[in-house]
């Protein structure tokens, strides 16, 4: 009964929302933002990928084991992308600000990618052929700088910070996230403690530009 009357509460809330032109305008600019950091990603990936340089030595890859946590690289990110996702459409006041916010920061990420040619580091745990989705989406390369598996869920932490449960939910997938590419030595460490950083930044940013979108969600 709860549930019904939590989803009824949500679908009327969409239905006043969509009335406002400046909602349905908001909302799509945050949607092409997204699709732009997708798009400028790709791009720089297979950049980073094609003038690649050399790996090199990191103070903390090189003192931890390596551990093959594969399944939570593929898996576990994309829950917590769902997740997220899930979050935004259950408060639709937040999609505005929430895609745009996302957006941004994969704008800025795709714009830090190319500047240095770094080899992912030797140890690397490669990315399994049988997660045939990754034949499709670049996934596994040189891209970076920042991670953007810290960067996601610390950005959405940030959007929902009012919200206790998911702030805590995204802060443990922040952590949990970072932990993961470490052991598995996806990123350098610097690509790990880096994006909370500049995520944070690009969060300041957003609350500058996207005023009226964080307005909209009190």
């Amino acid at each position: 009964m709860k549930k019904n009357t939590k989803n009824k509460r949500v679908l009327s809330e969409y239905k006043v929302l969509f009335k406002n032109k400046n909602y349905k305008k908001s909302l799509l600019f945050g949607i092409f933002l997204l699709i732009l950091g997708g798009i400028i990603s790709s791009i720089t990936i297979w950049y980073s990928d094609f003038v690649v340089g050399n790996s090199v030595t990191d103070l903390i890859l090189d003192n931890i084991p390596t551990i093959n946590l594969l399944w939570f690289r593929a898996y576990g990110t994309f829950f917590i992308a769902l997740s997220i996702l899930a979050f935004g459409i259950l408060k639709p006041k937040f999609l505005p600000f929430l895609t745009k916010s996302v957006g941004l920061m994969y704008v800025v990420r795709a714009l830090f990618i190319p500047l240095t040619h770094l080899k992912f580091y030797p140890e690397k745990v490669a990315v399994a052929t049988q997660y045939s989705f990754f034949k499709i989406i670049p996934y596994g390369g040189n891209d970076l700088f920042f991670s953007g598996h810290v960067a996601l869920p610390f950005m959405a932490a940030l959007v929902f910070w009012e919200n206790k449960k998911i702030r805590i939910f995204c802060l443990i997938a922040t952590i949990i996230s970072g932990i993961v590419v470490l052991v598995s030595k996806s990123h350098y460490s610097i690509d790990v403690f880096a994006a909370p950083f500049i995520t944070y930044s690009i969060f300041k940013i957003s609350e500058k530009f996207f005023k009226k979108d964080l307005e909209d969600t009190k």
